[in-house]
């Protein structure tokens, strides 16, 4: 089979686009009647065959049985998406659904993409992913201490894109509410604006290299700061609608839905997936074989960054069947991704 090639005459692209359009809606493979029937390409039946021949031995069609239909490849969808695809216009009252229900998730950042991500899957009726960001990259913004009781303090990390990191830790027990507001306007001063590695790489250095050049108050501020930092214990992922992939036939095998399922449970391949979209502008397609991933073979997935100050934390994306209805959920993963970028301005 020769490699795949975005050059087709113009019959020849009539010819897919109408196959990969009626696949979209139907998931049956499409004989040459229904494509002389809906192309509206006056061919006669054998040039029409001959013209889905071409294409099979092109590698933009497949034949799963001798005397079925095509289905479009992968490098069909894809030659699709480059070439045709128009996006649809996402509906008004979608738009303030979403937007209202963000807007009231609540205030904790986990909360917001919890919803994100229900939204995402409600709409799209495919299994969503929201990636929260990292905290290793976020930049510090600001810290405080809060005096517990002798000897306990708890330290409130604030971090820009509204992750939060708070944490308990032992102090001496002669320290007072006046010290430890001194502490904070010192770290709070000389490090914000740091990301969170730069922060806590250059606390440590300073911690070893202090001995007597610092004053005692300001050694204390960096020790409690060290006890603070822990390294990132991983992002969170939100995945929903693990249930829509029933309503889909080509996951109808127990062992089809099981694999999904697994990769589902994987939270570093989900990472791993959703890291392109994060180091990407915009709306961004994987098809199939595209990701890599053995069990995503028959799957595609639609992801777009989210973030704040101009610079991308995390990612929402939609996971489903290669015959996905593209021109209505790319504008949705675009917007929830826009309208969390909108909301975590608004707050943090």
């Amino acid at each position: 089979m020769t490699p795949p090639s975005t050059t087709l005459q113009p019959r020849q692209s009539d010819v897919l686009v109408t196959i990969v359009e009626d696949y979209i809606a139907t998931a049956a493979p499409v004989g040459s009647r229904t494509v002389a029937r809906k192309s509206g390409l006056r061919l006669s039946a054998a040039s029409m065959r001959n013209t889905m021949a071409d294409l099979t031995e092109m590698g933009y069609l497949a034949q799963p049985h001798t005397s079925a239909g095509r289905i479009p490849t992968t490098e069909a969808f894809r030659f699709y998406l480059n070439t045709t695809l128009r996006p649809a216009r996402l509906p008004d009252d979608s738009k303030r659904s979403i937007d209202d229900h963000l807007s009231h998730a609540g205030l904790e950042l986990t909360d917001i993409l919890a919803q994100a991500s229900r939204l995402l899957s409600h709409f799209s009726h495919q299994v969503s992913l929201v990636v929260a960001p990292s905290k290793e990259e976020a930049r510090w913004r600001e810290i405080d201490f809060a005096l517990v009781k002798p000897g306990l303090v708890l330290a409130v990390l604030i971090l820009d894109g509204g992750v939060v990191q708070n944490k308990l830790v032992g102090a001496p027990g002669d320290l007072t509410a006046d010290d430890l507001r001194a502490f904070a306007n010192y770290l709070n001063a000389h490090y914000a604006g740091l990301t969170l590695v730069q922060a806590r790489t250059r606390i440590l250095a300073e911690c070893r290299e202090a001995g007597e050049r610092l004053q005692d108050l300001y050694r204390r501020a960096l020790l409690l700061a060290q006890d603070t930092f822990e390294p990132d214990a991983g992002r969170e992922v939100f995945v929903d609608g693990a249930s829509n992939l029933l309503a889909h036939s080509e996951f109808g095998s127990v062992e089809r839905m099981r694999e999904l399922l697994r990769l589902l449970e994987e939270r570093s391949r989900l990472l791993d997936l959703l890291d392109r979209a994060i180091a990407e502008r915009g709306v961004k397609v994987v098809l199939g074989d595209e990701a890599d991933i053995e069990d995503l073979k028959e799957c595609s997935i639609i992801s777009s960054p989210y973030g704040s100050s101009g610079t991308a934390q995390g990612a929402v994306g939609v996971i489903g069947p290669l015959r996905m209805n593209y021109a209505a959920l790319v504008p949705l993963v675009d917007h929830i991704a826009r309208t969390l970028t909108e909301r975590i301005r608004a707050r943090y």
